[in-house]
């Protein structure tokens, strides 16, 4: 199944176009546009998992102030992470990516869990930060509240609701994107 949506954000300083195919292998293609203070960016991104729902490749292109900077993560089948071929041990073991300049990455531990209502699982993601574009462990929580809502929540205390469609697609992310056509 293929979904194509386009989100923007809340505060109206941007939007994605965002494909999802979600199958025997999911995998996410998006492009993220912003405009902040005199600074415009670009994210383009690409995510593919294996047949269990892990994170495997992620491919981004950051393109800021006429400077573009890539990152190339994979992932082995021991779950071992490397950014341009360079190990990350402090990745390792680590099944998620949340990329976050989108909403889009959600949806991994969302499915990947399968949390029946009432129930919370904590995870840890391998975490893309903008404007850093860096990557680091994030620990963070899931808790589904009740069909198609989910809270999260990081240990640095950041919380959000999360509205899905059944297939655990973003379509609302509380006080940052809002889904503003799907296809």
């Amino acid at each position: 199944m293929e979904t194509t949506i386009i989100w923007k954000r809340v505060d109206g300083t941007g939007m994605e176009y965002c494909m999802h195919s979600l199958g025997e292998r999911t995998s996410i293609r998006g492009r993220v546009i912003r405009a902040e203070k005199n600074e415009s960016s670009f994210v383009d991104y690409s995510v593919i998992c294996d047949e269990s729902g892990n994170t495997v490749e992620v491919d981004i292109d950051y393109i800021r102030q006429h400077e573009v900077q890539t990152m190339r993560l994979r992932k082995d089948a021991e779950h071992r992470w490397t950014r341009d071929g360079i190990p990350l041990p402090e990745l390792d073991g680590l099944l998620d990516i949340d990329i976050g300049a989108t909403p889009s990455t959600n949806v991994l531990p969302i499915r990947r869990l399968g949390l029946k209502v009432g129930d919370s699982a904590e995870v840890t993601a391998a975490w893309v930060r903008f404007p850093e574009f860096d990557v680091m462990p994030l620990q963070q929580i899931y808790t589904r509240l009740q069909d198609g809502e989910y809270e999260y929540r990081s240990v640095s205390g950041y919380t959000a609701l999360l509205k899905t469609d059944a297939e655990g697609i973003i379509h609302e992310y509380e006080g940052e994107w809002t889904e503003s056509i799907k296809l």
